[in-house]
This record gives C-alpha cells, structure tokens and sequence, in this order.
C-alpha cells in the first residue's frame, strides 16, 4: 500500500507541476515581450500584452491598450554602426486611438526613444498597415528603437497592435544632391490665442517665394563651391492650416504637427531631404500685441526625421538684408541651422550659427551675412590659427530613404526568439518586469 500511495503523490506531483509549467508558459506567452523593455509615462493607464488573435502573421502581435490617455511603448536597445542609414518596419492595426489635444503626432508609431524621432503616426481605426521609420546613427553605437502608442510629449488612448518587427541597414547615399519641399500654405484659419488668424497669401507673395527658392538654389550652390547641389519642388496647399504652435520666445510658427495634415502625403511620397513651409504669418505684434522674436525665419526643427524650416513671407518685403539684393538669406540661414544641427549631433565641433559676431563678421547693407554663411560653409572661419566651419562630409549627411535600402541588409536585431535557447533566455532577462513598465522620458523640441 505504501508503494501504490507513494506512486499516486508521484503522479499528482508531476500532474501539478505539468500544470504549473503551461500555466507558466501561457502567462508568459501573453505578458512577454521577449527581449523588449516596457515604457510609461503614467503608470496604471496601460495594458501590455501579446496578442494570439489578432495579428498579422503566424508570430503573436504586440499588443499595447491605453486604457485612458497615456505615453506607452516598448523598446530594445541595438547595437548600430556610426553614420549608417537604418530602417524599421512594422506593420500596425489600431482601434479607436485618439491623439491628445487634437495633436496629430500623437498615436501608433515607430520611434527612438528619447528622442524627437519617429515615423509617420497611425491614429483612429486602421486595419493592418506597413509604416518604415527610417533613420541615421549618427555618432551612436547604440539606441533604443520603440514601438509606441502616444508620442514625444504627447499622450494617446485606444489600443494599437504591432506585428512582424524587422530591421534593414542600408548603404549611405554619398551624393551631395539635395531635395527641398517648398511648400506655400496659402491659407491660414486658425487660432492664435484670443484671436482668430484668417489670412491668404498674395500672388505677389506666391511669385516673391518662387523666385526666392530658385535664387536659393543659386546662391547656396555658389556659395558652398558645389559643395552641395539643390533640387527643388514648389508645392501649393490651398487646403486652410487650421492649428499654430507657440512658444515663449519666438511665439506663433508652424510646427511638425500643425503641417502633418497638410503635407504628410507629399512628404511621403516625394521623399525631401528638407522643408521650407512658406506662410503669410503675421507678426507678433499683430497676433498677441507684443514683440517677442518678430522672426522672419525659424530653423532647427525637424518633420519626421528631415530638417524643417519656417519661412515668413511679408508684404512689406521685410528680409533679412537690409535690402533686398539677397532676399533668398533666410531660406540659407535656415537651411543651415539643419546642417550645423546635423554636424553637432555627428559629434562635430563647430562654430554656432548665430555666433558670427565672435568671429568678426558684421552684417553687410546689402547683403546681410552672405561672407559669414560663405566662411561657414567652405570651412574658411579664422579662428585661433586655424580654420573652422562645417565639414565638407556634412553636405553629403542626408535623411536617409527608400533609396538607400535598395541592396540593404536585413537584420535579425528585432526577431523573434528562433530556438529553445533564445526563448529561455528571454524569459530569464524579463521575467521580472514581465508586469511593471519602467517610465518613460521626454526630448524636448526647439527651435531656432
């Protein structure tokens, strides 16, 4: 009897721990996220998950519900080459996202974590969808590449899905030919603060930004000595800008997420190296009564990963130069703050745009900063006994596209776990926080 008893605790022994180990692995199999970290800004809000149902391919989807407003992603650290091109792809359903505050930078994307960089932004009801989030390294060797539901200080509700995550590395475009969007806004109805700003530009306006973009392309090229080639598109919207952005210090422009609506499509398609949004903006004086930074121009911000700049079209013919013998000045100033941006985050050290004054420069009557811009491009700024500026290889640094993955590498930096192994490995590593996100943070957009 003592045998047969000691048999049958045997057995239900085995029974109960076959039991515990698929109870195990079916926990897991909801609540891992394999080799990826999750995020929050607000904990208490989200619900992480790997979803059996609803997913693209044969692999689980990832699976992340906002359950009221929230910041939520998951990412993983990669090794990356310095200065390479990469794409990320994914495929993305949501259901019922709605973007905080109306922002359209807020939903389901790619990103880099604590970064301003991320995809283009899937909000609503979307069945499953391909979205590439393409991107440099820049002087990292590392970085961290999240899957997200919110966005750069932005929150979201709703849920959203991510399936079949993959990687390319790409091979870098050493052309010095770049492609610029002009975009003219012709329309603004929107609101800037108490007032309603309800404008339309011009047809002098629209000729004045033609014939400032194509003497942009002539200056710059001759300027740089070739060091970069321009190639440009003039592209009209009629469709209103209903939103502005604002900030302390140079008060109404128009940001990344007030063009979203109005260009992404042109964006996307035509793939632009950078961007000239061009709006009959009045000036602050008029708008709130004051004089914060009545700019002409606004630089150093970025659309999608590509530089973006503010161009101010006014009546009165207001440039940069005193007069109007260089009135394509601020198209080069702006343009520029991308490329001394681009430098500084290669790891470049390099004199600061707004800084000539340090450097003996002064503004000419007639053609405002033309030396200083001339000296900054070609590397010829007198400086301690030696010669400063940007390095010739920064008019080759540009936003990464289609093209660049033409022959690209796949990488298996984002797959699944392909072995036993892999799969073990994955569940030792996170199977602490399998339940607790870590917090996410913030990088914060400027201007220049």
């Amino acid at each position: 009897m003592k045998r047969k008893s000691g048999r049958i605790g045997s057995i239900i022994t085995n029974i109960i721990t076959i039991a515990i180990i698929i109870l195990a692995i079916l926990i897991y199999r909801k609540y891992d996220f394999n080799f990826y970290t999750k995020g929050v800004v607000e904990e208490n809000k989200t619900k992480f998950s790997r979803d059996s149902q609803i997913k693209y391919s044969k692999s689980r989807s990832y699976k992340i519900e906002n359950i009221e407003e929230n910041d939520a992603m998951f990412f993983k650290e990669i090794n990356v080459t310095p200065d390479t091109p990469y794409r990320v792809s994914c495929m993305i359903k949501t259901e019922d996202v709605k973007n905080s505050q109306n922002n359209p930078m807020s939903g389901a994307q790619i990103c880099i974590n604590n970064s301003e960089e991320h995809s283009m932004v899937l909000s609503g009801n979307n069945d499953w969808t391909k979205v590439d989030f393409y991107f440099n390294s820049k002087s990292n060797n590392t970085i961290e590449i999240g899957f997200r539901l919110g966005g750069n200080l932005l929150k979201a509700s709703g849920t959203a899905w991510f399936s079949d995550l993959t990687i390319e590395q790409g091979i870098t475009d050493e052309s010095n030919t770049w492609k610029f969007g002009c975009f003219v806004i012709e329309n603004i109805n929107a609101q800037a603060g108490n007032k309603t700003v309800n404008v339309s530009m011009s047809n002098n306006q629209k000729q004045e930004v033609n014939q400032n973009i194509k003497d942009f392309k002539t200056s710059i090229e001759e300027m740089s000595n070739r060091k970069i080639n321009v190639e440009y598109e003039v592209i009209n919207i009629t469709e209103p800008l209903t939103t502005l952005s604002f900030e302390e210090e140079n008060g109404y422009y128009i940001s990344e997420k007030d063009a979203y609506p109005l260009i992404n499509d042109y964006v996307q398609a035509k793939e632009f190296d950078h961007i000239f949004i061009c709006a009959n903006l009045p000036l602050e004086s008029k708008l709130i009564g004051e004089d914060v930074s009545e700019w002409i121009g606004l630089g150093n911000m970025l659309y999608l990963g590509k530089g973006l700049s503010n161009i101010r079209v006014m009546d009165e013919n207001y440039q940069y130069a005193g007069k109007t013998t260089f009135p394509e000045e601020v198209y080069i100033h702006e343009f520029l703050h991308t490329l001394e941006r681009n430098a500084q985050e290669r790891g470049y050290d390099i004199p600061e745009l707004h800084d000539y004054q340090e450097y003996g420069y002064t503004e000419d009557r007639y053609f405002g900063l033309k030396q200083w811009y001339t000296d900054y491009m070609n590397k010829n700024i007198k400086y301690n006994g030696t010669l400063i500026g940007l390095p010739a290889e920064i008019f080759t640094s540009k936003p990464p596209k289609s093209e660049n993955f033409e022959f690209g590498t796949k990488l298996d930096l984002l797959d699944e776990p392909s072995n036993i192994i892999e799969t073990v490995q994955s569940i030792i590593n996170k199977f602490e926080s399998i339940y607790e996100p870590q917090n996410t943070t913030y990088q914060v957009e400027g201007v220049a």
